[in-house]
């Protein structure tokens, strides 16, 4: 129910999402203030090939160019927020709404995020650079997924196309999963319940 009410307000009454989302963030953060704090201090134990990071305002255009490079079936069954800089910089800034960068050095090669609501749930989405498939990135995102949310002590949730068979089994892969339903346009709406994480991620 609340995923089809967000979407619905978000659609159709804007001005009015705009201000459930500030509502949102600012009740999210002050109950989790202490949990999100100790966040940077978790990634620090994803550093055997790849560093893994908070999204920071000075990340935005680098982010963006990230985008621009991917190809176009990237896109397929990922596209939760808009790409541009600006739009980046908007979520960055939103107390709810955890972004996280995998590197290589300072080359980013993976994204990942956890949208964050006050009532304790929270939604995952990810995506790897397509020049760097096959590497551990994807299993790697979804352990400091597990970590973060575990920390946090959040009831995770993804949606998933069925014909997304390379999702699906990255999910399977770090997270027991329940389908609780099948949503209107066909995706399914999953509890994921973490896996113990393994550290190092690759």
């Amino acid at each position: 129910m609340l995923y089809e009410v967000t979407h619905f307000v978000q659609d159709k009454m804007p001005w009015m999402w705009n201000m459930v989302e500030w509502g949102n963030a600012e009740v999210f953060a002050m109950q989790y203030h202490k949990g999100l704090k100790e966040i940077p201090a978790l990634l620090e134990n994803y550093t055997d090939r790849f560093r893994v990071v908070v999204a920071s305002k000075e990340d935005a255009s680098a982010m963006a160019k990230f985008f621009t490079e991917q190809p176009e079936e990237a896109f397929k069954f990922f596209h939760p927020h808009e790409f541009d800089e600006k739009s980046l910089l908007k979520l960055i800034k939103r107390k709810s709404f955890l972004m996280f960068l995998v590197k290589d050095g300072e080359e980013i090669v993976g994204y990942f995020f956890l949208r964050c609501f006050a009532n304790g749930n929270t939604f995952k989405g990810r995506i790897v650079d397509a020049r760097r498939r096959n590497q551990g990135i994807a299993k790697l995102m979804g352990n400091v997924i597990n970590e973060v949310v575990l920390h946090l002590g959040l009831r995770l949730f993804t949606t998933i196309s069925p014909e997304n068979y390379a999702s699906l089994a990255s999910t399977k892969a770090v997270n027991d999963i329940k389908i609780v339903r099948t949503l209107e346009n066909g995706y399914y709406y999953i509890e994921c319940t973490p896996k113990k994480p393994t550290g190092g991620g690759v």
